[in-house]
């Protein structure tokens, strides 16, 4: 029997991958545009929530009511059966670990922290609210769209353009990526059946500013420049085990597929 999902945010990077991993698999999938004022007057089946907004430095009042705000008031008025909310694997930043259970604190020196806050809270306001709620948080999101503005696909594209790329963060600088496949699959898989109501969503693995810019290198012959500044944020590696185990998810490994971007890329150039 078909399950009827909402997905609110279903135009973005993340949320439209989720809409079309949900329509392949013959699901009925509903996207409602901002601002959307019925949203109240029915029954929105399992609501998965993936709008949110990052830019604290120009926009911390979007961050809040995109990140925050709207959920709030899913919670507390709307009719749904079940809603996951995709929340941030970083929350973690520079804990020692970085595990689902894990006590976390918010740095006082990162100038992002608003948007760690209102994931944090919007994490409290769902397991505070008495629905059937459940979170993920991914790690660095990264998919193989030849025209993403994303970090991968941009640096990609001037290697082989320009056949230089600039980094800005130290070559020691290491993060978690998942591909917005394994993302899309796991939301899905979580919303069928589910041990727990907090998952992370990510490699397992952090991969370091060199090994990406090293690799691109190898595959284009481009040349690197390292700029002085950004250090980076220290972030521990993701404890992925309870969607391995529980669903037996095998991870996309990103240095594979900036390998396959690249071939994509070289056939493709002329279209980007």
């Amino acid at each position: 029997m078909k399950a009827h999902y909402t997905v609110i945010g279903g135009r973005g990077f993340i949320g439209s991958e989720i809409v079309e991993n949900l329509l392949a698999k013959g699901e009925n999938v509903e996207v409602p545009p901002r601002d959307d004022k019925t949203l109240f007057e029915r029954d929105l089946g399992i609501v998965i929530y993936a709008a949110g907004n990052g830019d604290c430095a120009n926009t911390p009042f979007e961050v809040y009511k995109s990140n925050t705000e709207l959920l709030s008031t899913l919670l507390e008025r709307a009719q749904f059966s079940k809603l996951i909310y995709i929340s941030s694997t970083r929350v973690y930043m520079e804990q020692d670990s970085a595990s689902e259970m894990d006590n976390l604190t918010v740095c006082t020196g990162d100038n992002r922290r608003l948007f760690n806050l209102t994931k944090l809270v919007s994490e409290e306001l769902c397991l505070k609210s008495n629905r059937d709620t459940i979170i993920v948080r991914p790690s660095n999101v990264y998919g193989l769209a030849l025209k993403s503005k994303l970090f991968l696909p941009s640096i990609i594209r001037n290697a082989i353009s320009n056949k230089h790329i600039d980094m800005y963060v130290a070559p020691a600088y290491a993060k978690d990526y998942v591909s917005v496949t394994d993302v899309a699959e796991l939301i899905y898989q979580i919303s069928r059946k589910n041990e727990y109501n907090i998952y992370n969503i990510a490699s397992g693995v952090n991969t370091t500013a060199a090994d990406i810019a090293d690799l691109i290198a190898s595959k284009t012959g481009c040349t690197i420049k390292w700029h002085e500044g950004f250090k980076g944020e220290y972030f521990p590696p993701t404890d992925n085990t309870r969607t391995r185990n529980e669903f037996g998810h095998v991870y996309n490994n990103v240095l594979s597929d900036i390998e396959i971007m690249i071939d994509n890329f070289k056939k493709n150039m002329t279209d980007v």
